[in-house]
């Protein structure tokens, strides 16, 4: 099979908005969890709130799915400009060392924040801390994973879409065009399949779940993402299919936001389920088509503001997390209606954590332990085009720090 012509390196800056947006999200929806009735997160408050636990759970039916879904997108046009095995290697590098520095760092800190909110709940005594800490530090579980989690898991999709496209000899980008235009002419079959694997994911769910709650749950969570991915490898390889993700409006969002809402619903068979994993994926991908619809209107062109909040949004999505642990934590001592809480930790951990980057990106080091990049390479392609510079081709070194 002969590939198609490249599309052009052109800046995408519409995905580049999107993309931070999704990791910025991740303050508001951590914040939430706090106070929700439907997550138990490490540190949670006692007092509870509806409007945050319908925020949350709002939040998590896009923002990760749209995350992913540009991941996939920007790892399959990295991958088939650089080819399988130095595209493999740059991601592992600029995945790898924040996933190490970020484990090393600043998750025994969240850790021993997470008994330290314990005791100020008053479920443990507080010279139980000390013995708890060290428990959770020489034992590893779910507390040394956290919000880390997306990047073992990234991680593992790159390496199976470099195997891929070792396998395919490089044709891989045309092969995907091929799958979607195939799916274009049997639309009927295909959403037949669709349904069928919809109704595996759905019975693989409860089995895995029956035999283990606490990681059957993670389990599937972890993985799930993966349709997400490949969608957005199929988005970069189909010209059609990336001007149908573009398409979907106020209507087609309002249809997104009633399918992730019915999706959260109880089901009580396995027909009834297969029907709520339908409705999740399709939900999402309207949602996010309406975003990037959004973006592409309002952020399809060079802004210094959308460029540096996409050269911090990684570093913010990293520490935001423990910033949020602790004031969750000081919020126990005082007793503040959830949703006036909410407002206060959510902007002021985005406050802290875009100090936390502005810090950071004086030094080369840190720039590079926490954000996967060379600072020289996120700042000379700046300086030298302005803030004002035409769009121009994307050179193949140019970072991408940690988000596709």
């Amino acid at each position: 099979m002969s590939a198609s012509p490249k599309p052009e390196r052109q800046r995408l800056h519409h995905w580049d908005f999107s993309r931070a947006l999704y990791l910025v999200l991740g303050i508001p929806f951590h914040a939430a969890v706090i106070y929700s009735l439907s997550h138990e997160w490490s540190v949670a408050s006692p007092d509870k709130s509806q409007l945050l636990t319908w925020l949350a759970d709002f939040l998590h039916s896009f923002r990760m799915p749209g995350f992913f879904l540009l991941a996939g997108l920007f790892s399959m046009m990295l991958l088939d400009r650089q080819g399988a095995w130095p595209w493999l290697k740059r991601r592992l590098v600029r995945l790898g060392l924040p996933l190490l520095s970020a484990t090393l760092l600043i998750v025994p800190f969240q850790i021993a924040v997470q008994q330290l909110a314990l005791a100020v709940k008053g479920t443990v005594p507080a010279s139980d801390v000390p013995g708890l800490i060290a428990a959770q530090l020489s034992h590893f579980g779910e507390p040394w994973i956290a919000h880390l989690w997306f990047l073992w898991v990234l991680i593992a999709y790159c390496i199976g879409l470099a195997i891929l496209q070792a396998l395919s000899r490089g044709t891989l980008r045309a092969r995907l065009e091929a799958f979607v235009a195939w799916v274009g002419d049997n639309r009927i079959l295909s959403l037949a399949a669709f349904a069928a694997i919809c109704e595996l994911a759905a019975r693989a769910q409860e089995i895995v779940v029956a035999a283990s709650p606490y990681y059957g749950n993670a389990v599937i969570n972890y993985n799930l993402y993966v349709i997400y991915f490949s969608f957005g490898a199929l988005v970069y390889s189909s010209r059609k299919l990336n001007d149908l993700l573009l398409r979907p409006g106020p209507v087609a969002a309002l249809a997104g936001v009633a399918l992730v809402l019915y999706a959260q619903l109880p089901h009580a068979d396995l027909i009834n389920h297969t029907l709520k994993v339908m409705a999740a994926i399709l939900g999402a991908l309207l949602i996010v088509g309406y975003i990037s619809n959004l973006a592409h209107r309002y952020f399809n062109r060079p802004d210094a503001r959308v460029r540096k909040l996409v050269d911090a949004s990684f570093t913010i999505y990293l520490f935001h997390h423990p910033v949020i642990y602790v004031l969750a934590t000081l919020f126990l001592l005082v007793d503040l209606p959830p949703v006036l809480e909410f407002a206060i930790i959510a902007i002021s951990a985005g406050l802290i954590s875009y100090a936390i980057h502005l810090a950071l990106s004086r030094s080369a080091t840190l720039t590079l332990m926490f954000n996967g990049v060379r600072r020289k390479k996120l700042f000379v392609s700046q300086v030298s085009r302005g803030a004002d510079a035409k769009p121009r081709a994307i050179p193949a070194e140019r970072p991408y720090p940690l988000r596709g």
